[in-house]
């Protein structure tokens, strides 16, 4: 989306091109931005590599799929444990989110520069193995992500942290929110007049217009709307134009207790990743109509803006009377762009649940979009 640069923007500029000389080694540059959703099945996983190079984990899904699959399509780009990251973060404290991330620290990566959490007072044997396992690092301890962090990417490239804690950067602290899923962390990747959002399992909230054209319902508070109104002209922080997002990393797997209707026709993504699989309960049924048919790929009733183009990760397994087949599975999700013109998306294919839709999709290579 069409930004001017401001000068705060000119001086992340620069302190980005200072971290390179401080961050350690790093990927060679490659005048891209690419963002990464690794098929962890039911859980999370997103790394997003800067133009210079920089490295943010975020989450790394359940126990065992740091080891089985994000230390493996880490090794398949060519980031070795000698290479190491240069951040890490977990959006929150939820098993399918941080689970595998001491994983990746003891296969070898070390972590240069910072690795964050959303503050949560959440404990368990997962989490103190993640945080033990920090102490091994560079960066030595987990820390809570300051709301508003700006975390240089290269060539102007930032991640912003625009939700932490239940508090949104322009508004404050959202009332209700205190769910493990609500104080998740809210990520915006922008580069140049490309923008993508990320943000763990944010909810949603429940209101009367919402529940009657969609029929979400949910007990989570409403983080997603005061986020999205924050992030819109004339909003708290006004980051984003009238055309809201490329791509959108759809809030905690395709439940209903996320992506309300209002959160939708603000943020209108071209593009909707849902990170599912094999390994949720047998009561999740993610993702789940109300939101893939409902919202995502709806239009009329309560939804105004454009149907969006809704890749999974895998189908949702076990499957329920609520789960929702209409997205597509093409594995790993792939993005990158230049942050002009175009941005492309492609998929491995690399799925065990459900057949490999990348044809359906459109994606058989890869398929660009453009930035609006």
């Amino acid at each position: 989306m069409k930004r001017n640069i401001s000068l705060a923007s000119r001086f992340v500029m620069i302190t980005g091109v200072l971290s390179i000389f401080c961050a350690g080694p790093q990927l060679a540059f490659s005048a891209s931005l690419e963002i990464h959703h690794i098929n962890v099945q039911q859980g999370d996983s997103t790394l997003i590599i800067g133009p210079d190079g920089t490295t943010l984990l975020i989450d790394a899904g359940k126990s065992s799929k740091g080891t089985g699959e994000v230390v493996p399509y880490l090794k398949s780009l060519g980031i070795l444990p000698s290479n190491g990251l240069s951040y890490m973060l977990a959006t929150h404290r939820d098993d399918d989110h941080l689970g595998g991330l001491d994983e990746v620290i003891n296969a070898g990566y070390n972590v240069r520069l910072n690795i964050w959490d959303n503050g949560s007072s959440k404990t368990g044997t997962q989490i103190s193995q993640f945080l033990k396992a920090a102490q091994k690092t560079t960066a030595r301890a987990v820390t809570k992500i300051p709301l508003g962090q700006v975390i240089p990417l290269g060539d102007g490239a930032i991640a912003r942290a625009v939700a932490v804690s239940g508090a949104v950067l322009g508004f404050g602290s959202v009332p209700g929110a205190t769910d493990e899923n609500d104080i998740s962390v809210a990520i915006l990747v922008q580069y140049k007049d490309f923008d993508y959002l990320t943000a763990g399992d944010l909810g949603g909230g429940q209101f009367a217009a919402d529940n009657i054209c969609t029929g979400r319902t949910t007990s989570q508070a409403n983080v997603e709307s005061i986020l999205a109104k924050s992030l819109m002209p004339g909003g708290g922080t006004s980051f984003l134009s009238i055309n809201g997002l490329e791509v959108l990393d759809v809030n905690h797997h395709g439940s209903e207790s996320s992506t309300n209707h209002e959160f939708m026709n603000l943020m209108t993504p071209r593009v909707a990743v849902i990170n599912v699989g094999a390994g949720q309960g047998s009561s999740y049924h993610h993702p789940r109509k109300d939101v893939v048919e409902k919202v995502l790929m709806a239009r009329g009733s309560c939804i105004t803006a454009k149907p969006a183009l809704v890749l999974q990760t895998e189908e949702g397994s076990p499957i329920g009377s609520n789960t929702s087949k209409a997205g597509f599975s093409v594995g790993d999700v792939i993005i990158k762009t230049t942050g002009v013109g175009t941005f492309t998306v492609s998929g491995t294919g690399a799925v065990s649940q459900g057949p490999d839709e990348r044809v359906s999709a459109g994606i058989s290579s890869s398929a660009s979009f453009p930035i609006d």
